[in-house]
């Protein structure tokens, strides 16, 4: 997809790639600490449909059916849904896991696409940002948590 990236967050997180992605996979356990995405459901491949229910500033906004379009574990997970009939906005969500010395670095991107982008792409970044910041913490702090029950 051509589209306008608008919002583009990263964080360090010490652990690795596979427990980072471990808990980015694990849609059941959304609700417990996922400010963003407080619902998800679907198959953990490729290809999926998945269900999420998104929040904006802590409201559930929408319940939306995304496409999974990249699957590469401990690396890589994304999706596209949006209004796709006729093309009005159609958005591509990226997460992706580099491995660092430390632990890995985890960025979360969006890009929009569609007869409404320009007019909605100010809107959305603002609110996006804040919500995929507020992910990334809570992703780092659940992480955290999980490492020290299994120490």
């Amino acid at each position: 997809m051509t589209g306008v990236r608008i919002s583009s967050t990263e964080i360090a997180i010490p652990a690795r790639a596979g427990l980072v992605w471990s808990v980015l996979t694990d849609l059941d356990s959304y609700p417990a600490w996922n400010p963003y995405i407080r619902k998800a459901a679907g198959r953990l491949r490729e290809g999926a449909r998945w269900r999420l229910e998104r929040t904006l500033n802590g409201r559930a906004y929408r319940m939306r059916q995304v496409t999974v379009i990249g699957w590469e574990p401990g690396r890589r997970l994304a999706w596209r849904g949006g209004l796709t009939m006729p093309p009005l906005l159609v958005g591509e969500h990226e997460v992706r896991i580099l491995e660092t010395a430390d632990g890995v670095r985890l960025v979360q991107a969006v890009a929009v696409a569609g007869l409404l982008a320009p007019a909605l792409v100010p809107w959305l970044r603002t609110r996006l940002q804040a919500r995929f910041a507020a992910m990334n913490e809570a992703l780092r702090d659940e992480v955290l948590r999980r490492l020290a029950e299994s120490a």
